[in-house]
């Protein structure tokens, strides 16, 4: 019989997971300890959650995809029109950007399972608001998920030196989106 995890322990991992993201999107080959400085704990402790670097960079890219699954998950629950579901799937990429460590923004590729799962479910689920978007006359018929996808990824992280990154990708978005329309 397994225990539930302690309440610490789900705490210390996020908590490294954090820092993680903070610590690798500065630098993605920071070497394992300064990812547990970063997050105030001992090397122990971040190696108790994670068996190796390969792990941990598993770990936040599950993390950041069930993220963007969720926010797809949200809003095909919503009674938008397809350009509306673009729209507000790109906005929140923005506003969600900071928080994803995925290889569409740099971090390496991996094959792990669970990702590749919930990758899929990213996929469908785009590819769901473009074929309601083509079907209601909002988005032109040869827009697909992956013009969605990139164009997402390539606004998601901001630019270096780049102020006001929000407003400056909420235009991109518009122009976008007037690309996007069908007629």
């Amino acid at each position: 019989m397994s225990r539930a995890p302690r309440k610490d322990g789900i705490a210390n991992r996020e908590k490294i997971l954090v820092a993680a993201l903070r610590t690798l999107q500065r630098d993605v080959t920071a070497p394992m300890a300064v990812v547990a400085q970063e997050a105030g704990v001992g090397a122990g402790t971040l190696y108790r959650h994670f068996r190796d670097r390969n792990d941990l960079l598993a770990a936040l890219q599950v993390r950041s995809i069930s993220m963007v699954l969720a926010l797809v998950e949200e809003i095909l629950s919503r009674d938008l029109s397809g350009i509306d579901a673009v729209h507000e799937f790109l906005v929140r990429t923005v506003r969600h950007g900071p928080d994803l460590f995925l290889s569409y923004h740099g971090a390496p590729k991996t094959s792990d399972p669970e990702y590749l799962r919930l990758e899929k479910g990213v996929w469908d689920g785009v590819h769901e608001l473009v074929v309601h978007g083509i079907a209601d006359g909002t988005l032109r018929a040869d827009l697909t998920a992956h013009d969605v996808i990139i164009f997402g990824s390539l606004i998601a992280v901001p630019l270096p030196g780049v102020d006001d990154w929000p407003a400056v990708a909420g235009r991109q978005i518009d122009l976008f989106l007037a690309a996007a329309r069908a007629g």
